[in-house]
């Protein structure tokens, strides 16, 4: 056997693999790795309490716009993005889905809740104070990284469009989810309770959980939207 063949028979494989499997890796790598690798980054530098140049100017740049019909936009994100909004959207949530197929409430309840969680123990860890440039309109008492609204509505997002993805609903639950999770990073901003490495780490960790959620659980292949199997 030649040094050409015997390396020829693994690129082959290789390849053949690649082209059988390709949307699965573009999914892991743009939903799953490359975000892991940006919020790492973030983490690294909030964690040693290096700053950020460009955050104080682009807060100021977008208080400098601030008006009355912006600040309730603002509020009404914060508020969706609130305990009082998403406890009950997620319950909603987890049962529509569970009753279409359990395994896809309890995929919701894990994506959802979990992020929940991991913002606690994440702002405990990094334990980044909130910023001070201006008082503002909804003050939050705790620690400020990473978002916790920016984790729920990228959860929420990400989630949704993973089980609409076989649906003819892919398309507008794909747009109104990014509009949704912009909306949500550009109000905490806005409000002045968040840096923008905040909102960016929150959804960035968030789709990267519920992508390796959706490839744990098994959930994208299969959505039978008549079964009511368990």
């Amino acid at each position: 056997m030649t040094p050409a063949s015997s390396t020829s028979g693994p690129l082959r494989h290789l390849l053949a693999f690649v082209r059988a499997h390709w949307r699965t890796l573009l999914l892991l790598f743009f939903g799953l790795l490359v975000p892991l690798l940006i919020f790492v980054s973030i983490a690294e530098d909030v964690f040693e309490k290096e700053p950020f140049a460009f955050e104080k100017p682009l807060m100021l740049a977008l208080h400098a716009g601030q008006s009355p019909f912006l600040d309730r936009v603002a509020a009404a994100f914060s508020l969706l993005g609130s305990a009082r909004g998403m406890v009950p959207v997620t319950l909603v949530l987890v049962l529509l889905f569970y009753r279409v197929r359990h395994r896809l409430g309890y995929f919701l309840a894990i994506s959802l809740g979990g992020v929940a969680l991991i913002n606690v123990l994440l702002k405990n860890v990094f334990d980044r104070s909130r910023p001070a440039f201006w008082t503002p309109i909804l003050p939050e008492p705790d620690y400020s990284f990473p978002s916790g609204h920016a984790m729920f509505a990228s959860a929420l997002a990400t989630s949704l469009v993973v089980l609409l993805w076989p649906t003819r609903w892919r398309a507008p639950a794909l747009i109104l989810g990014v509009l949704y999770v912009l909306g949500m990073m550009w109000s905490r901003v806005y409000i002045g309770v968040h840096y923008p490495t905040d909102v960016l780490g929150g959804a960035l960790f968030s789709l990267a959980w519920v992508v390796a959620l959706t490839r744990a659980l098994r959930i994208h292949p299969a959505f039978p939207v008549k079964s009511r199997e368990g």
